[in-house]
């Protein structure tokens, strides 16, 4: 597991403290989960984009997916998606 300071952000949603990157330093998926969005890496980028992924998660509500890691306080989805850089 990576420390605090090796952080990931995801390619989805933009929520920038995954435990562990997406893809690994070959390229290839962790199989990772990302608890804001649901998105795992190596599965369900597979068959659709991460553009593609975002704009069902915002269709869908921004709902965060995680039962188990809770939200940040605060946490804000469009301020998020903007800090990411997705419009």
């Amino acid at each position: 597991m990576l420390n605090e300071q090796t952080k990931s952000q995801c390619p989805v949603c933009g929520y920038p403290d995954l435990d562990e990157p997406p893809y690994d330093e070959w390229g290839d998926p962790t199989f990772n989960i990302c608890p804001c969005c649901g998105t795992e890496f190596g599965y369900d980028d597979a068959s659709a984009a991460h553009s593609q992924l975002r704009d069902d998660w915002i269709r869908n509500g921004m709902v965060w997916w995680s039962t188990y890691v809770r939200p940040p306080s605060r946490w804000n989805p469009l301020d998020q998606l903007k800090l990411a850089g997705f419009k």
